[in-house]
């Protein structure tokens, strides 16, 4: 046998495995790392129900000996009553694979074992020790199939040596030296190895080891893998850093809007302070535009480059576009309960109003803090017939939405459902007045024009697209606990996917061999960081599951190739640009590049996308080191309507 891994977890400092300390949304669309020594390991999952609590996994150390812990025990339900802590080895995919561990149980309550043949933290197979019952089985989304359960008594502060060899089809299961199952399974056999626990428990190593027959077959194989690999990589230049811009601690999170003039480019950067709880009633406290050059133009209010200033869980109330509709350029912001409109480059104000007196509205909720409403997003319609977009869209933090009309005037309010993050505008009869998506409801004046059978959780991002070149519009929607779904423009699901907790989705020509638009979506929330990649006809294409977060998942023309790509994040380690097969084609340097938020934009409107990256510091734009000549022009999402819940699809223009 070769010997691949082999863990005993002395090189782990005694505490807490890296984890999100917060539980926190952050990593839905920024890159944060959590810091400390990880090892060969990962923990994929990440769990809102959480917060308050500590990390999944724990180093201790007994008679000179470490051991890896698990220290969550069972804290979950609803739709993630099925989550079970795991703590992945990060290597290659494996065939014929033997493992090898010993465990303790402080716990007979629950399920303890480990997975094999892993793909993600929702497929894999499994050898689970209960209470009174060992069970190998196979998960596949929310589908668990036993392949073999048998009685077997479990004491806690009992060790329990485990085994599990895999030869083809054939899986021989051994405890305590005894073997339990020896069977044919006619199931996937490669893939990672993972602990996995929902019990307190204590894991003293893993060993991982294949025949040398087997290992010499890995051998080829990556061999084979990284020669395909280097081949589309030779497609795409690198990328170059075109422009270095000081913020002067103005920066922030993932709270960008970028517009272009007739001369120059202009990003505005959004800080904020929170007030009351958590991200639900947070305020922008400075705004900060720059040109191209690196030059500020104006600023209102004080900057702070605490990272608390800039890093939140949801929108800022900011938008750029020509609200005036006088060819020129403004910024609508709320702040302070005001609505305020100024001059893009100057920053001088044209006008402002109060935000709604919501005292009396008995559709807020009981503890709404203030009299006068607190805008959690806004957005720019035609709710007049104006022609242009010179009305807002407003909302609070999940239950209502407003229409307001160029003066501010409240056209109509919305409260059914949970409203999401960023409801979608949209004329979708064409009688020159839009529509709202919002939440799963198409909306009209604020009145429901249809609603999908869904009341838990809310849609995330929202896309109205075609999936083909002469195909009809649908709905793509990424709906959180609901999983990906497709839906018509009549309101009939046509397909509904699960996913996860189904968090960012984009839309492109991501082949250019196959009919038809691709669909990308990424998961969040209890199976964190896995992206998938599907057809036209809903085909699942690839499947990976991502180390680290903030995979963004915006699609990109970077070099005009035929062949879209997809933005995950800029770090040098876990980020790039990846292809439909989910491999990542073009990488960044290490070169001191900051990586808490990415975006793309065609900065000098040649229709190839520049990638900006950027922190509380630093704003940085690559661009392709060498463009291919142009063969196709696209159109993308609205360039006034900004948000970190924004579907985004990048698509030929017709």
């Amino acid at each position: 046998m070769k010997l691949l891994y082999n863990e005993s977890f002395e090189d782990f400092p005694i505490g807490e495995f890296p984890y999100d300390k917060e539980h926190s949304a952050l990593g839905e669309y920024h890159h944060i790392m959590p810091k400390g020594y990880m090892g060969n390991f990962y923990d994929p999952i990440n769990n809102h129900q959480w917060r308050s609590m500590g990390g999944n996994w724990l180093v201790t150390s007994y008679n000179g000996k470490k051991y890896m812990e698990q220290n969550r025990g069972y804290h979950v339900k609803g739709h993630f009553s099925d989550v079970t802590s795991m703590l992945v080895l990060n290597s290659e995919d494996i065939k014929n694979i033997h493992l090898e561990t010993k465990v303790t149980l402080y716990s007979t309550n629950h399920e303890t074992g480990i997975a094999f043949n892993y793909i993600h933290n929702r497929k894999y197979l499994a050898l689970v020790m209960g209470s009174d019952y060992i069970e190998l089985y196979q998960k596949n989304q929310t589908t668990r199939t036993t392949l073999k359960k048998l009685s077997f008594h479990t004491e806690a502060l009992k060790t329990y040596h485990l085994k599990i060899e895999r030869n083809e089809q054939q899986i021989t299961i051994t405890i305590n030296d005894e073997i339990i199952i020896q069977e044919n399974f006619l199931i996937e056999n490669k893939g990672k190895v993972a602990l996995m626990s929902q019990n307190a428990c204590r894991y003293e190593y893993l060993k991982v080891s294949v025949s040398k027959k087997e290992y010499e077959l890995i051998l080829n194989e990556k061999k084979h893998q990284e020669k395909a690999l280097e081949n589309k990589r030779n497609k795409f230049s690198t990328p170059k850093v075109i422009h270095k811009i000081n913020l002067e601690k103005s920066g922030s999170g993932r709270h960008i809007r970028v517009a272009k003039t007739k001369d120059n480019v202009i990003f505005v950067f959004a800080q904020h302070q929170k007030r009351m709880y958590r991200d639900a009633f947070a305020h922008i406290s400075c705004l900060t535009a720059f040109d191209l050059s690196g030059k500020m133009l104006w600023q209102i209010g004080e900057p702070n480059d605490d990272p608390d200033y800039g890093l939140i869980s949801c929108d800022l109330p900011f938008q750029i576009g020509d609200f005036n509709n006088d060819g020129q350029l403004e910024l609508v912001y709320v702040q302070n309960f005001e609505i305020t409109v100024i001059d893009l480059l100057t920053g001088k104000e044209i006008k402002k109003a109060k935000t709604p007196y919501i005292k009396t509205e008995t559709t807020m909720e009981k503890d709404y803090p203030y009299d006068y409403l607190n805008v959690d997003a806004i957005r720019f319609a035609d709710f007049t017939k104006k022609g242009y977009r010179g009305d807002l869209m407003i909302k609070d933090r999940y239950k209502n939405v407003w229409g307001l009309d160029h003066n501010f005037n409240i056209l109509f309010k919305y409260n059914h459902k949970n409203t999401g993050h960023f409801p979608y505008v949209l004329d979708i009869d064409q009688d020159g007045i839009d529509e709202l998506f919002i939440g799963y409801d198409l909306t009209k004046n604020g009145k429901v024009i249809w609603s999908l059978p869904y009341d838990s959780d809310h849609t995330d991002e929202i896309i109205f697209e075609s999936l083909s070149e002469n195909s009809e519009k649908v709905f793509i929607l990424a709906s959180g606990n609901e999983g990906f779904n497709i839906v018509s423009a009549k309101g009939e699901i046509l397909h509904n996917i699960p996913v996860g907790h189904a968090q960012r989705i984009s839309l492109a020509k991501y082949d250019p061999n196959k009919e038809g638009y691709q669909i990308c979506v990424t998961s969040f929330w209890g199976a964190n960081g896995i992206i998938y990649t599907f057809d036209k006809d809903l085909n699942l294409l690839a499947e990976k599951e991502m180390v680290g977060n903030g995979n963004i998942i915006t699609p990109i023309n970077y070099d005009n190739d035929n062949q879209n790509l997809i933005l995950m994040n800029t770090s040098s380690i876990y980020g790039g640009l990846y292809d439909v097969d989910l491999d990542c084609v073009v990488s960044f340097k290490e070169e001191g590049q900051p990586t808490l938020a990415s975006e793309a934009f065609d900065i000098d409107s040649d229709d190839v996308d520049e990638i900006l990256t950027w922190d509380m510091n630093q704003l940085w734009i690559y661009k392709a080191s060498q463009i291919k000549p142009k063969k196709q022009a696209y159109r993308r999402y609205d360039k006034d309507s900004f948000s970190n819940y924004r579907g985004e699809y990048l698509l030929p223009k017709k």
